[in-house]
């Protein structure tokens, strides 16, 4: 089944709460994409998914997210790419990223090098289920987020 007619890959993120903490996923796969944002969804986020890294910088240029996932592999630019050019910019030079990613990166020092950049964990995709990802997310953009949430609802 092909769900690619499913995803708006770059379209603006999920609606969900306004206060919900959001998060940008990048992956070029629109089958993971779309398991990871349905779990992503239900841990509580909202969602923008993109294939490609120049979508993911018109995203992020619309909004910077609260957290950023992203590939290694993607069309044009790694993961680590991407991750440079964000430091670059003041505006997301401080943005939690996690690499979700299939590729064995210790072979090459990839996932050294994503470390370096300040990439706040590399997770394989085949080990990390989408709510186990939602998990760790949270507490990469803390309580203080998540607390904004239960407010706004009050």
């Amino acid at each position: 089944m092909d769900t690619s007619a499913n995803i708006n890959r770059d379209a603006a993120p999920e609606q969900r709460e306004p206060s919900a903490p959001f998060v940008v996923l990048v992956d070029d796969d629109p089958d993971i994409a779309e398991t990871y944002r349905l779990g992503l969804v239900a841990g509580g986020f909202r969602v923008s998914v993109v294939g490609e890294p120049a979508g993911f910088f018109a995203a992020v240029a619309n909004e910077v997210p609260d957290v950023a996932v992203l590939d290694w592999r993607l069309p044009g630019m790694s993961g680590a790419e991407i991750l440079e050019k964000l430091r670059a910019e003041p505006r997301t030079a401080d943005l939690p990223v996690f690499l979700l990613s299939n590729y064995l990166g210790d072979q090459n020092g990839a996932i050294d090098r994503v470390f370096e950049l300040g990439a706040l964990a590399w997770l394989r995709k085949s080990v990390t289920p989408p709510n186990v990802l939602a998990e760790r997310l949270k507490h990469a953009v803390g309580r203080k987020v998540f607390a904004r949430r239960f407010e706004d609802r009050n």
